[in-house]
C-alpha cells in the first residue's frame, strides 16, 4: 500500500468531520471517493495532505508516517493534490505555473526547466506555455494545476472534484488524461468526485463517506446496488448516475 490511513478522525470544535477513517490505497491504482455533500471528503484529503493535523488515528505514506508532517514536507515525499477550485498564479505563464510547482518539488533549478517542458508535452499544454493563467478556460486550468502538482515529481496524486463544471465532451477528455496519467506516468490517483458514473468507471476501487464514516469500500459496481449507498444518496435527492444526471 502506498497510502494508509488507521482510524482517523478530525473534529471542528464539536463538530465531528471524521470518524475513525480507514483507507487503504494501492501503488499504481486509481482509487475513488464519494459521498454526499458535507460526508468529510474535502475534510479527509486536507487531513491527508498536511493541511489540518488529524484528531486522532494515523496516516502512512510509502511506509512512512506522515501523521505529524507539514503540507510542505508532505509534498517533498511525493504526495500532492489539486483542489476544488482550481488555483494557478493568474498573471504568470502556463510555463511558469508549473515551474512553481518543479521548484517547490524540489527539483535541482539545472535541472527543472527541462522537468517542466517534459510535464507540459506529457499533457499536451506545449501550445500554451506562453499563455498567462488568467486567459485559460476552466479546462485548460485544471490541467495546469495537475501539471504542476506533477512538476514536484509526485508519485500520489489527489484529485479534488476535478470534474466540477466540465462539459460531457471535456469530462471524457479529462478522464482519459487521468488514465494518462496513471497508465503513462505510473502515478497514483486518489480522486473524489460527485458524478458518480464516472467515478465508477475509472476507479480500481472505491470508498463512500456519511457523515465522515466509512459505508463503502470495495468494488466500484458494488456502489450501484449497496442499500447504504443507495439510501444515503437518495436521501440527499443528489445520486448522479448515468448521463442526464
Amino acid at each position: 500500500m502506498i497510502l494508509k490511513t488507521e482510524r482517523v478522525s478530525k473534529a471542528f470544535g464539536k463538530l465531528q468531520a471524521l470518524l475513525n477513517v480507514d483507507l487503504e490505497v494501492a501503488e499504481g491504482e486509481i482509487f475513488g471517493i464519494a459521498g454526499p455533500n458535507g460526508a468529510g471528503k474535502s475534510t479527509l484529503f486536507n487531513v491527508i495532505a498536511g493541511a489540518f493535523p488529524p484528531s486522532s488515528g494515523r496516516i502512512v505514506f510509502d511506509g512512512r508516517d506522515i501523521t505529524k508532517l507539514k503540507a510542505h514536507q508532505i509534498c517533498h515525499l511525493g504526495l500532492t493534490r489539486t483542489f476544488q477550485v482550481p488555483r494557478t498564479f493568474a498573471t504568470l505563464s502556463v510555463f511558469d505555473n508549473v515551474r512553481v510547482g518543479a521548484t517547490f518539488g524540489g527539483e535541482d533549478i539545472r535541472i527543472h526547466r527541462e522537468k517542466v517542458n517534459e510535464t507540459l508535452a506529457f499533457l499536451g499544454l506545449e501550445e500554451a506555455r506562453d499563455t498567462p493563467a488568467s486567459n485559460l478556460d476552466l479546462y485548460t486550468t485544471k490541467l495546469v494545476m495537475m501539471a504542476a502538482c506533477l512538476a514536484t515529481g509526485c508519485r500520489l496524486l489527489m484529485l479534488d472534484e476535478p470534474l466540477a463544471g466540465l462539459s460531457m465532451i471535456e469530462i471524457a477528455s479529462f478522464l482519459g488524461v487521468v488514465r494518462h496519467i496513471n497508465r503513462d506516468g505510473g502515478i497514483t490517483v486518489l480522486m473524489i468526485e460527485h458524478i458518480l458514473d464516472s467515478l465508477i468507471d475509472i476507479s480500481n476501487r472505491m470508498l463512500i463517506l456519511d457523515n465522515g464514516q466509512v459505508i463503502y469500500f470495495g468494488d466500484p459496481e458494488g456502489v450501484r446496488t449497496d442499500p447504504k449507498v443507495i439510501e444515503v444518496y437518495l436521501g440527499e435527492g443528489d445520486i448522479q448516475f448515468g448521463e442526464d444526471a
